[in-house]
């Protein structure tokens, strides 16, 4: 037997990597999707609060 079979068969480790994948591809959507529409939705700054140029 060699040391790759020793813990779980391949099919195993296949599966465990997909699982992991499927769960960065599914936060990665969820990240972009909120983050759109934070942009999209967001109010613009009109408070006027520190800026680097004077008022006048």
């Amino acid at each position: 037997m060699s040391a790759g079979r020793r813990g779980r068969p391949a099919c195993g480790r296949l599966g465990e990597r997909l699982e992991i994948l499927g769960l960065r591809v599914v936060l990665l959507a969820y990240w972009g999707t909120t983050s759109a529409l934070a942009r999209r939705s967001g109010k613009p700054h009109r408070d006027g609060g520190e800026s680097v140029h004077p008022k006048r």
